[in-house]
């Protein structure tokens, strides 16, 4: 049974418990991380941190643990995992709260912070639509964070399904080119590499700002008529690079850029995952 780490110790799937009250699980209030775990090395963590607080601070939520702790603790639970190549998800919420409403207490707040692991396979290469159920709120703090609520994402990724494709494209409220469901988005347009900017309303991808490092890619707004343009796409996050295969039904060139584990997904100064 693999094990969980929950505040600051690890804990069997049976012992882990969240109170039905907590804000996470009531009003999706909380962040959360997907961290990669390669050649024994906790991928980026740092970085992942460092956002994990910004947007902690964001949401006023207390991160209640420094970071040598939390780093030691998901050392500790890849170890008695024994997965040397996987996905460790760490989730922080507000916490339980004794009373209802939306805006939180005055009582202390008691922040839950948990982390989980699973193994992963790369998934094939994507066939795209534009959403039509939903957009990307670019003018939301949220669009920025690594925010529990998904709900826009799960609609979008519904719909793309039920039209036969794999993923889809969510533009912002002005029509403009956001992201993926699960993940930021480059295009190749008129040979040229682009990505939506910022400001467009898409997250501060960890895996997006290294490509856009090393392959010089323009952070642009892209707007939707551009996409009769693209010629090679493919989607980041910080688990994987996946090719685009099909865009609204049109078949794209593979990606040109080489961009696996052997050259994106590395980090010689990341933190060693495990304790022996």
């Amino acid at each position: 049974m693999t094990p969980i780490w929950l505040n600051g110790r690890l804990v069997s799937e049976k012992e882990a418990r969240i109170e039905p009250s907590d804000r996470g699980f009531t009003l999706a209030d909380g962040l959360f991380e997907t961290i990669r775990i390669t050649d024994d090395r906790l991928l980026w963590i740092s970085d992942h941190l460092s956002r994990l607080r910004s947007g902690a601070r964001t949401l006023g939520i207390p991160v209640p643990l420094a970071d040598a702790e939390i780093i030691e603790g998901l050392r500790a639970l890849v170890t008695a995992s024994a997965m040397p190549d996987c996905a460790l998800r760490l989730s922080l919420t507000r916490g339980p709260s004794a009373k209802r409403g939306l805006w939180p207490p005055s009582e202390p707040a008691t922040p839950t912070l948990i982390a989980t692991i699973a193994s992963f396979a790369e998934t094939p290469p994507a066939v795209l639509v534009v959403a039509n159920a939903t957009r990307r709120n670019e003018h939301s703090p949220l669009s920025r964070l690594k925010s529990l609520s998904y709900g826009d994402n799960i609609l979008a990724k519904r719909e793309a399904i039920e039209r036969g494709a794999t993923d889809a494209l969510l533009l912002n409220c002005r029509g403009d080119l956001a992201c993926c469901t699960v993940g930021n988005l480059f295009l190749q347009i008129k040979n040229r590499w682009a990505t939506p900017q910022l400001s467009d309303g898409i997250l501060p991808g960890l895996a997006r700002a290294r490509v856009v490092q090393m392959t010089g890619a323009e952070e642009r707004t892209i707007s939707a008529d551009e996409l009769k343009d693209v010629t090679e796409a493919f989607i980041t996050n910080s688990l994987q690079t996946t090719p685009v295969l099909q865009l609204d039904g049109r078949q794209l060139s593979p990606p040109s850029l080489r961009l696996d584990k052997s050259t994106l997904y590395k980090d010689p100064g990341g933190a060693p995952a495990r304790t022996s």
